[in-house]
């Protein structure tokens, strides 16, 4: 699965973590690419994504600080707006009752009949009341017109008649009273002629003012409701407690302008408190307006879009990741491969410069060895003949048998004297006339050896009426001996190894080399002739020998094909000239010049 990925991504799969070319490190101008690959991809990320992480924080805080700035603004309108009602509603309320006691007589507010007509007319214009009645100054009811059985009620007790004395307009916060419902009552002192006091109360119509609040509350995370500067809950709320309790959330600090505040609840959630000290024109009141929203309900549309910023954000820092990662991986990798062809071709260079001196040295000492073999000829020579005149030694077939192995072997040492000889200056440019089968006999002497060692049989099979061709005998041989040392590598022992030359079409001719050795992938015939292109295992070879050998076959002006099967052998087929034409060789000569 990894290898089909990495064919798959290729160029930009990292590939310079492999060490499988310690014998190349000396010739790199990097050693760790892996470091720089990782310094690469961190000042890329650095570059990229520093300032994109500073915008988004920035941004983020500049919308929280704007989300923030609209949720208060929004919080404090409304509870304004709340606050207005209810002022309204109590004002409105205390202004008929004022316009009720200074206009109509107190003997016609002590008449029950004309006090219910009072209430009636209240009703009907105005709305939001359940009783009216008169109480004199020593606290007894003198008169009661509503729904309740309070007719001759003492109120000289009661802790709202005790405050109604000290000032001529009061409203109550809620309580039970006589009739042992929760209700309000607002009040108005008058005096009579005689200087005593009396005073009008009305009792308000508390399921309208909740109504009232309740038509202010925007969704289902507001709640208003009213509580008295002690905390006690005024009127019900679902979530801060039922009236008569003590609210869940701290008394606010006195303002007289509409405040909001952040504030946490018992489950640690965020609210946003508004609330508002409540006063009329005519009268101070014991409520305190609050108006408390949950932040998060509030912050629904724009968590919204924070998640789709955060998505935004997180997919393009994901795509800046991988087009750093794929980028950063594709140009360290051709570093390391332009660095890897450099360090390859230095080390070719280097083999290449201890191989010419490796020939230099062979045509030296081949040099040097054909002095001392032509003394052991002559000498064995002329032993040779004293044995040969002289009778006693003529018949002895052993002793002439030694000598005549003494000359064979220094013919021999000759012959490959002469051969490291020509090799040597195999780099010279000369057109001769070759026969085939000399050259390929000079070839397969250096194997002869290796052949019966290894039990591979060699045939060689060139027409004896096969005309010389004129060509370069060096690079010919060169040719041959890359081939042929190819498929002495490429078969075991016991295989066969078959060399043909025949006349081709169009005065050329051609030579096959086949072998039944280990062959080659398909997939592989069409880079054997690329440089550093090798099947051998490990450092056995350079991947040139073929990619030469080509070379030498194009300044021949001939033609190299190759077939083959995995394990069942090659075929190189290698078309030739019959006569090089001069103007090649011209052309070689100036370029090498």
């Amino acid at each position: 699965m990894i290898d089909r990925i990495r064919r798959a991504f290729g160029s930009i799969w990292p590939v310079f973590h492999r060490q499988d070319n310690n014998h190349l490190d000396p010739y790199f101008t990097f050693t760790n690419y892996g470091k720089i690959w990782a310094i690469g991809i961190s000042i890329l990320v650095a570059t990229a994504l520093v300032p994109l992480m500073v915008v988004t924080i920035i941004h983020y805080r500049l919308l929280q600080e704007s989300v923030d700035s609209e949720l208060t603004l929004r919080a404090e309108r409304l509870t304004s707006n709340a606050r207005r009602a209810v002022t309204f509603f109590l004002e409105e309320r205390l202004d008929a009752l004022r316009f009720t006691v200074n206009e109509i007589a107190y003997d016609q507010l002590t008449d029950p009949d004309h006090l219910a007509e009072i209430l009636r007319n209240l009703k009907l214009g105005f709305g939001g009341l359940i009783d009216l009645s008169v109480i004199a100054h020593t606290g007894a009811q003198i008169t009661y017109a509503g729904p309740f059985n309070l007719e001759g009620r003492d109120y000289s007790k009661q802790r709202w008649f005790i405050e109604c004395q000290k000032c001529p307009f009061y409203v109550s916060e809620i309580f039970s009273g006589y009739r042992d419902v929760p209700h309000i009552i607002i009040a108005v002192k008058s005096f009579r002629p005689d200087g005593s006091f009396f005073i009008v109360r009305a009792t308000l119509d508390t399921e309208r003012l909740i109504q009232t609040l309740q038509s202010y509350e925007t969704g289902a995370h507001a709640r208003i409701f009213l509580v008295n500067r002690s905390g006690i809950v005024q009127t019900p709320s679902k979530e801060h407690g039922e009236i008569f309790q003590k609210m869940s959330l701290p008394v606010p600090n006195f303002s007289e302008r509409t405040q909001v505040t952040m504030a946490q609840n018992d489950k640690d959630q965020s609210l946003i408190v508004g609330y508002a000290y409540i006063f009329t024109r005519i009268a101070d009141t014991p409520f305190i307006l609050m108006a408390v929203k949950h932040k998060a309900g509030m912050m629904r549309v724009w968590q919204q879009l924070r998640s789709n910023i955060n998505w935004f954000v997180g997919s393009g820092t994901l795509v800046i990741l991988v087009v750093i990662f794929f980028t950063c991986t594709f140009m360290i990798n051709k570093l390391y491969h332009a660095d890897r062809a450099k360090a390859e071709t230095m080390a070719l260079m280097e083999q290449s410069n201890q191989l010419a001196t490796i020939g230099q040295l062979a045509a030296g000492v081949a040099h040097e060895i054909n002095n001392p073999l032509a003394l052991i000829n002559e000498t064995a020579g002329y032993v040779k003949d004293l044995f040969v005149f002289k009778e006693q030694y003529r018949q002895d077939e052993e002793l002439i048998g030694y000598i005549n192995d003494i000359l064979e072997a220094v013919e021999r040492c000759g012959t490959i004297t002469r051969q490291l000889l020509g090799f040597a200056r195999k780099f010279e440019v000369k057109i001769q006339k070759v026969k085939l089968n000399e050259v390929i006999s000079d070839v397969l002497v250096f194997h002869n050896k290796e052949a019966d060692y290894r039990n591979i049989k060699v045939y060689m099979d060139v027409p004896e009426d096969m005309p010389p061709i004129e060509t370069d005998r060096g690079k010919l041989q060169q040719i041959l001996v890359n081939l042929i040392n190819n498929a002495f590598q490429a078969i075991d022992n016991g295989c066969i190894l078959d060399i043909q030359a025949s006349p081709a079409e169009a005065d050329k001719i051609r030579i096959t080399i086949s072998d039944n050795g280990c062959g080659m992938p398909e997939e592989n015939l069409p880079k054997v002739f690329e440089p550093f292109f090798t099947t051998k295992e490990g450092n056995k070879g350079t991947g040139l020998g073929l990619a030469i050998t080509y070379g030498l076959v194009k300044k021949l002006q001939g033609d190299i094909s190759v077939i083959s099967k995995l394990d069942e052998g090659t075929t190189f087929t290698i078309t030739l000239p019959a006569r090089i034409r001069e103007e090649i060789i011209e052309n070689e000569g100036s370029t090498g010049r």
